[in-house]
């Protein structure tokens, strides 16, 4: 009669608490899945069209030297430090942005890691 008893109070307990607090999580990991998935497809067309641009820009920034070089009337003097110039740009351009955009202070301040660490610190 008691193992009876108890049986009825878990079984009322569990469709009355247990089973809605699951389908709420199982609806929750399914809203957090389909975010995800959202998130990743947005990366993912980010990255192609990153590319694409990137692809454009390498082609013109490799053609227009070469056309410029090839079919300028200069001295081979002339086209050898245009050349030169041309190509240290090439190198200082990206250099200079790399080095900015991968700087440990701008990843703390955009991540908001600096304020975890504040409030971790303040507590």
């Amino acid at each position: 009669m008691i193992n009876s008893f108890f049986q009825g109070i878990l079984d009322w307990l569990r469709s009355t608490y247990l089973e809605p607090s699951l389908k709420i999580l199982k609806l929750r990991a399914a809203i957090y899945y389909l975010e995800g998935v959202k998130g990743a497809r947005r990366i993912l067309i980010l990255i192609c069209l990153l590319v694409f641009a990137i692809t454009l820009i390498g082609a013109s920034l490799v053609l227009i030297p070469i056309a410029l070089l090839l079919f300028m009337p200069w001295e081979p003097t002339t086209k050898a430090i245009v050349g030169v110039v041309i190509g240290g740009v090439y190198l200082l351009v990206p250099a200079i942005a790399l080095i900015s955009l991968l700087s440990d202070k701008r990843w703390m301040r955009i991540t908001g890691a600096t304020t975890v660490l504040n409030k971790l610190v303040d507590l």
